[in-house]
């Protein structure tokens, strides 16, 4: 993706020669046909395709045997996500954008979405605040701030390395290659912590991403539950459930935010 010529507003950009993107929103599975049965569906886009090949893609997102027959509907909040994801990687597309592309996602299913585009052949353009999934899939680091790009080689801890190091590349206003969690970095004098203090704000970051991996499985856990109904109380008591642990989540991923933030601005 090439720079917007001055005259044009922000809001436009201008594609590469024989760029075919493609775009996964947080909300992907909302554009989903819940009254479609999972591999119909997937069919009805599958060009040429067989459906043992179009059974082999599901099965590589944990979908196998009676569950490609399921509705969409049926499927819990994980469960369509990773379909969506299915679903994107069958289109024909050489540029993927991908905007919280683990949300909903367990463990299980982040490695299985990773190992798929890691096997991707085209352009990989994603925003994410999943440290795991940054530092397993990035080659490049955009940090947007004082109206200008920059550029980092490298994963999310050789960022952190080359900010501590003050080794900030020139600015750059072009748009894309591969990657980056939402950061929003200012240009600020250096500050300095001691050593111990950076230790627990180290530590703690990592004792807050193991709780959201947590929270985050037992939410996948809950929506599988609730996609089986047994009785209007069962429901109820789930519900309140997942509405615990979604607040919870929250909380951790807004501490999560301010730890890193305070590790950032103390280098």
């Amino acid at each position: 993706m090439r720079a917007a010529p001055k005259d044009q507003s922000i809001s436009d950009r201008l594609l590469g020669h024989n760029i075919e993107p493609d775009y996964f929103a947080q909300d992907q599975y909302k554009e989903l046909d819940t009254d479609a049965r999972i591999l119909d569906d997937l069919q009805s886009i599958a060009g040429m395709r067989t459906q043992t090949e179009l059974q082999s893609l599901l099965g590589c997102f944990l979908f196998t045997e009676d569950d490609v027959f399921k509705r969409i509907g049926v499927l819990s909040g994980g469960e369509r996500n990773r379909y969506a994801l299915a679903r994107l990687l069958l289109h024909p597309s050489n540029f993927l954008l991908l905007d919280e592309p683990t949300n909903h996602l367990d463990m299980r299913a982040k490695d299985v979405l990773l190992d798929a585009l890691q096997r991707y052949n085209g352009t990989l353009v994603f925003v994410s605040h999943d440290r795991y999934f940054i530092d397993r899939l990035a080659t490049k680091v955009f940090e947007v701030g004082d109206g200008a790009v920059h550029v980092f080689s490298g994963n999310y801890e050789d960022y952190l390395f080359r900010k501590e190091q003050d080794l900030l590349p020139p600015p750059s206003v072009a748009a894309a290659v591969v990657d980056e969690a939402k950061l929003s970095a200012q240009a600020a004098p250096v500050k300095r912590v001691n050593p111990l203090k950076m230790k627990q704000l180290q530590d703690r970051s990592g004792q807050i991403e193991a709780a959201i991996a947590t929270l985050e499985a037992g939410i996948a856990q809950i929506e599988r539950e609730m996609a089986v109904f047994e009785s209007p109380e069962q429901m109820q008591r789930l519900g309140v459930r997942l509405d615990e642990q979604r607040r919870e989540l929250e909380q951790k991923m807004t501490e999560w935010e301010e730890v890193n933030a305070a590790l950032e601005s103390s280098t």
